[in-house]
């Protein structure tokens, strides 16, 4: 017998005993019988991987999402800015019309004051007018009875029929006159004549200062009258700032209320994106699982190959001319979280040979896929001690699961099946179920 087959045998019934293993712990396959058990740890894989992706796609939403509200946050703030700026210059206007109120509530005040000082002087100067109306009435009443005396001794005169009388009328310019000119006529003393002049001064300087009163409190009067003007001209005014005023302060409310209103939006979008990325951190960490779990069932598949690792180089899974690298090992923005491996990726390379990178047992040789998810067509080889390699995206699979292959045996062709933008080849190294770096184990022909 071949021993070469006979190994090869060996590999595929420890491996089918193995997953047989697995497939008596999962509960919901089907009967062992039915299909096998590497089969069903391909299918659980893929449903892992399909998962995956749906994840991945919502993270991808995810960040899209991220970024178009980035972009309404910023409007928004832009708007809140210029409602800021609008608010200020409100508020600037609010408070100038608040300093114009005040300094006219001063003068109008002050205004006030002077009307009120001079409601007092014109009150004195009537109070005073009333008082010289009342001397004058007195002066007039004093005369009135001088007058009387002054008949009664003309009355004396006529009766003793003193002729020099009426001379003395008919000279005479008016009363006063008449009464000094009947000082040469008739016995009058000293004393009433003096009286007589006393009198007659006095009534005209009480006429004069009546007057005089009478012109000052007209033209306090006036002064009153130009006051009460000012007053209305300030309270008008007033009246204007402070409509100004309040539209201002409408204008202030106003742009206050929009601020708020963008604040909120902010407020509501940021929340939003608090709420994206703490689904996309826990999708991340869902993510992560299924990868955990997609090792362990490879670890699992592997602990049925007795396949013994090779030491040397690992050969580049490619022809040597195609080296490009289009996305790395480790984080990706892109994607929102790590790749676990490399994506070869250059002109020409649909549907050239995928080569092993060193000797194995495949493990897993998926050959059917749905459009849009996963790897695709995918195979997975076991190199023995925990190593194994993953190459997906494959154009077509030309190995079967349980086929040892050795170093540098074709085993697929380049394609961009399942989540693929084009052509490449996804290239993984795992050790024990630990996603490592490739280029840490293959040598770069770049």
């Amino acid at each position: 017998m071949n021993l070469n087959y006979s190994k090869k045998v060996k590999s595929v019934v420890s491996f089918s005993v193995a997953l047989a293993l697995l497939c008596g712990m999962t509960v919901i396959m089907p009967p062992c019988g039915e299909q096998s058990v590497s089969a069903a740890a391909s299918t659980s894989i893929t449903d892992k991987q399909d998962k995956i992706k749906q994840l991945q796609d919502r993270n991808n939403q995810i960040d899209s999402e991220i970024a178009s509200i980035d972009g309404n946050i910023s409007d928004n703030e832009y708007l809140q800015d210029l409602a800021y700026e609008k608010l200020n210059n409100a508020k600037d206007q609010l408070d100038n019309y608040n300093n114009l109120l005040y300094y006219m509530e001063q003068d109008i005040e002050s205004k006030q004051a002077d009307i009120n000082a001079l409601d007092i002087q014109i009150g004195a100067k009537e109070e005073e007018i009333k008082q010289k109306k009342q001397d004058i009435e007195t002066l007039e009443a004093e005369n009135e009875k001088n007058l009387e005396k002054f008949g009664d001794m003309l009355h004396a005169l006529y009766i003793t029929e003193n002729s020099d009388i009426f001379s003395v009328l008919s000279d005479s310019s008016d009363i006063y006159d008449l009464l000094v000119r009947t000082k040469m006529m008739i016995n009058i003393t000293e004393q009433n004549n003096n009286l007589m002049e006393s009198l007659k001064q006095s009534l005209a300087e009480a006429e004069e200062m009546l007057v005089q009163l009478q012109q000052d409190a007209a033209d306090l009067e006036t002064f009153h009258t130009k006051l009460d003007n000012d007053m209305k001209e300030l309270e008008d005014r007033k009246a204007e700032l402070t409509e100004e005023q309040q539209a201002a302060q409408e204008l202030s409310d106003k742009f206050n209320d929009e601020y708020d209103y963008y604040s909120s939006v902010i407020d509501n979008f940021e929340y939003r994106q608090s709420q994206l990325k703490n689904e996309k951190a826990a999708n991340r960490e869902e993510i992560e699982e299924y990868e955990k779990q997609i090792q362990r069932e490879i670890m699992l598949a592997q602990q049925g190959s007795n396949q013994t690792y090779q030491q040397g180089d690992w050969l580049w899974p490619l022809d040597t001319r195609f080296h490009y690298i289009t996305t790395r090992f480790g984080y990706d923005s892109w994607r929102g979280g790590n790749h676990n491996a490399i994506d070869i990726g250059d002109g020409g390379i649909n549907g050239t040979n995928i080569y092993a990178s060193k000797s194995g047992v495949v493990i897993t040789a998926k050959d059917t896929y749905i459009p849009g998810y996963s790897y695709g067509k995918y195979i997975v080889i076991d190199h023995g001690e925990g190593y194994s390699t993953l190459y997906a995206h494959c154009s077509a699979i030309y190995v079967t699961v349980g086929q040892t292959v050795n170093q540098g045996d074709v085993i697929g062709a380049v394609g961009s099946t399942g989540w693929s933008t084009g052509p490449h080849l996804h290239f993984a190294v795992n050790v024990n179920g630990v996603p490592q770096d490739p280029f840490n184990y293959v040598n770069y022909p770049g």
